[in-house]
């Protein structure tokens, strides 16, 4: 018996030598993790918990806040500012996200009201999800201060940098430098510049900063060259020193730069894991979609070189698929948007034009209603997430015209509307209007009204009565619209509704759905 339990025993110790275990499978994300237009974004870890921000432009609610768990599944959680601080006018940008007493802050960028000097602002909250409490202006310095980033340094000394003279005549731009108050609401003691020119810094355009500090050496990420269109070269260098406020190393050569499928990468914010490794959220152009979607959130693992201690990139041009940074973690991507209007829930993600005042808005009885704040065009919609997508919404005929486009501003858009009595599909270009097409059609009470997207600038149009016989609708001798004149500089255009009317009237829309095409 003993020498058949030994027996058995060998022959099972044999097999595990022979047969070893199966490699574990590797999972990996692609990017973006957050799609659609998020610029210049920001990112914090709280514990077990990542936070991430970024640029609004000209659309508010103001800088679109996410929050995720393992790097790779985003959700929105609201904004920083539900209406624009009250001394700000446009240009919300570079927003940058500190945890610090217990307390998260938000360092952001925006233009001045009273003479349109861009200027960083701050804003704290205890709970995140609650929005922000706006203190004001922290930092005018001439004729320009934008992209700000905060740092601890070992000894528990908290330090902003920003980027100024980016307007200054005859002025090299830098990246300065300050001591912050504890209590991070101002500066403390003498500016310093971190891209001293007399000394050797070799800059091009230089912003978008990041520092952190590894082994005996700080090191400033920043991104160089043009950042907002097609005609963009933006990419991410890298310099170093072992005295924050002078010294400065640059690398030679970019660290990121543009590929096939991602171009112009750069502003990015590093963060670390709770296992010490490092990884980069940064805005980069999809080849195809361009500025027409707009600079999308991608996700980038830093490593360092154990010779020279300077940091790569695990690619050196943006990752299209890379290892999910944690274990039984997997990818999520919900290709379908759709509104019932059963409730508000979906508030958080519907955005406005922040020159204007904000359409009426409320859910009643399965329906969004929009009234008009001033009369003339009122828009409420989305960034749209691809662009190959389709957007369809069922519009509730009144005596204003009401529908849905797509949209930078009151003098770039295309839109497709209803009222009683007919249907109008129109375009603005450079303030100028011109109806591509009208038909009349018998009061029924709804209408349906769909557009397909390609690429995010060329656009088809439908109508149906039922929500699926589809109508196409007709341009001349083409049922394509071409709107590649629609994206402005710097941001890219949003998708939802559009409604023409008087105030004291509104619109009526029983649902909204978007169907995108990964």
């Amino acid at each position: 018996m003993k020498r058949t339990v030994l027996l058995l025993a060998t022959l099972m110790l044999l097999n595990l030598c022979t047969h070893p275990a199966k490699e574990k499978k590797k999972a990996f994300y692609s990017n973006p993790v957050i799609a659609g237009d998020f610029p210049d974004p920001t990112i914090i870890r709280v514990g077990d918990t990542y936070y991430a921000a970024g640029t609004s432009n000209d659309f508010a609610p103001n800088y679109p806040l996410y929050e995720s768990k393992d790097l790779i599944n985003w959700k929105q959680i609201g904004a920083v500012f539900n209406q624009p601080p009250e001394w700000a006018s446009e240009d919300f940008w570079a927003p940058e996200l500190f945890w610090h007493n217990e307390t998260f802050y938000m360092y952001y960028t925006t233009k001045r009201k009273d003479n349109g000097i861009a200027c960083i602002g701050v804003a704290t909250t205890k709970n995140i999800h609650k929005g922000f409490a706006d203190h004001g202006i922290i930092i005018e310095w001439g004729e320009e201060a934008i992209d700000a980033f905060v740092f601890r340094d070992d000894d528990g000394k908290l330090y902003i940098t920003w980027k100024a003279y980016g307007l200054t005549p005859g002025r090299d731009i830098e990246i300065l430098g300050s001591e912050l108050s504890d209590d991070g609401l101002s500066l403390k003691g003498s500016h310093f510049t971190l891209t001293d020119h007399e000394k050797g810094w070799q800059g091009a355009g230089d912003e978008g900063q990041c520092l952190v500090k590894h082994n005996d050496y700080y090191y400033m990420f920043y991104s160089v060259g043009g950042c907002c269109d097609n005609r963009c070269d933006y990419r991410v260098r890298v310099a170093r020193s072992k005295n924050l406020q002078s010294g400065w190393e640059q690398f030679p050569e970019p660290i990121l730069k543009g590929g096939d499928e991602w171009r112009c990468p750069g502003h990015g914010t590093l963060v670390t894991t709770p296992n010490n490794r490092y990884f980069y959220l940064y805005h980069s152009y999809n080849s195809t979609d361009f500025e027409y979607i707009g600079r999308q959130g991608m996700l980038g693992e830093v490593l360092w070189d154990d010779q020279t201690g300077w940091p790569y990139f695990k690619s050196r041009t943006p990752a299209v698929s890379a290892e999910v940074p944690f274990d039984n973690t997997a990818q999520k991507r919900d290709s379908v948007f759709y509104d019932d209007f059963s409730s508000d829930k979906n508030f958080t993600y519907w955005e406005w034009d922040v020159n204007y005042k904000k359409p009426k808005t409320k859910i009643k009885d399965g329906e969004i209603i929009i009234a008009p704040a001033e009369d003339g065009i009122n828009f409420l919609g989305l960034r749209p997430e691809t662009g190959d997508y389709k957007m369809t919404a069922e519009v509730i005929q009144t005596n204003d015209l009401g529908g849905i486009g797509i949209y930078s501003n009151r003098d770039f858009m295309i839109a497709l509307t209803v009222n009683k009595s007919e249907l109008v599909l129109s375009q603005i270009q450079n303030g100028e209007k011109e109806i591509l097409a009208q038909e009349s059609i018998k009061e029924m009470g709804a209408v349906y009204l769909k557009y397909e997207a390609t690429d995010g600038m060329y656009f088809q149009f439908f109508w149906s009565e039922n929500g699926k016989d589809w109508v196409p609708i007709k341009i001349g001798n083409e049922y394509q619209v071409d709107g590649t004149f629609i994206a402005q500089w710097g941001y890219s255009p949003r998708a939802g509704f559009i409604v023409n009317g008087k105030t004291g009237n509104s619109s009526h829309f029983n649902g909204l759905k978007v169907e995108y095409t990964y």
